[in-house]
């Protein structure tokens, strides 16, 4: 058998190690960050909640801030960063 047989698996597991690597650093697009914070939103708000509820804006420090206005008034705001991770949140406010 030859090296390079040998060898060809762990070639083809670097290769693809590192194809995930990169794609999993890669920053979410503004449609899955909002989606996160919709969900988070529909967890938190309770029963008559909607996603429709949410809507996004550019924040000076972070990627955007999500604000939701629930049905009985309340609000709930979330700033996102580029992975969808949550910087600060604050709700409900009436």
């Amino acid at each position: 058998m030859t090296r390079w047989r040998l060898f060809a698996p762990l070639a083809a597991l670097v290769v693809l190690t590192g194809y995930l690597g990169l794609r999993l650093g890669q920053p979410l697009d503004d449609t899955a960050i909002i989606e996160q914070a919709a969900a988070r939103y529909l967890a938190e708000a309770g029963p008559g909640a909607q996603r429709t509820d949410c809507a996004a804006t550019a924040h000076p420090n972070a990627r955007m801030i999500v604000v939701c206005h629930a049905p009985d008034g309340r609000e709930f705001s979330y700033v996102m960063g580029n992975r969808g991770e949550v910087f600060e949140r604050s709700g409900p406010q009436a």
